[in-house]
């Protein structure tokens, strides 16, 4: 997995380095995405404030992007969710909040952690997550970056929000121009991307 993130960094930075050629001037963000609009085209991600591949955490800002101008420059379309991270240390799990466009940091009871759990593990594999039992008060989650199986109990208030708030969007990488940071000039979908794919 770390060799995964390297070289996503190493093709993004590649990217730019280009583009640096013709006198780029911008940069680039990362986060989850939380809501896409194909028919506005555009896209919206909770920023990363770490820049750390392997501790990422998902509070800054809630950043609305364009779409690239051209559909090559756009990797696969991502899913959204709201779960930004889970943080079994402190009890909490970070959602966007729709309502308010900010990230909300939703205190749980975890009742069950289970770690080094793989993608193909007879637990994971073929299952739909988030799996909400109401009458428990509970949620089970998979996190593939985490390798684990979790699941917490939640506040009453949280249980009629729908799985989408308990579904982790897809981690996107997004570069513009210092000009108009807003249109993204190209994205990469760093979940969906399989560098190793020949």
């Amino acid at each position: 997995m770390k060799i995964r993130n390297l070289v996503l960094t190493l093709v993004m930075a590649g990217s730019l380095a280009l583009l640096a050629g013709c006198n780029f001037d911008g940069g680039v963000e990362q986060g989850r995405c939380v809501a896409f609009d194909p028919a506005a085209k555009t896209m919206t991600i909770v920023v990363d404030v770490t820049h750390d591949q392997f501790n990422p955490h998902y509070s800054g800002g809630v950043h609305v992007f364009k779409l690239p101008a051209e559909a090559k420059d756009m990797g696969p379309v991502p899913v959204v969710g709201g779960r930004l991270m889970v943080d079994v240390p402190k009890n909490s799990v970070l959602i966007y909040d729709k309502a308010t466009n900010s990230v909300r940091d939703l205190a749980v009871q975890f009742t069950d952690v289970e770690k080094n759990v793989g993608a193909d593990h007879p637990k994971v594999k073929g299952k739909t997550f988030p799996i909400m039992d109401k009458e428990q008060q509970t949620v089970t989650v998979y996190s593939r970056r985490q390798k684990s199986l979790i699941t917490f109990k939640i506040p009453a208030d949280a249980l009629d929000y729908p799985p989408y708030v308990w579904t982790a969007g897809d981690e996107m990488r997004v570069a513009f121009r210092n000009a108009q940071k807003s249109q993204s000039i190209r994205i990469m979908n760093v979940t969906k991307t399989n560098i190793f794919k020949k």
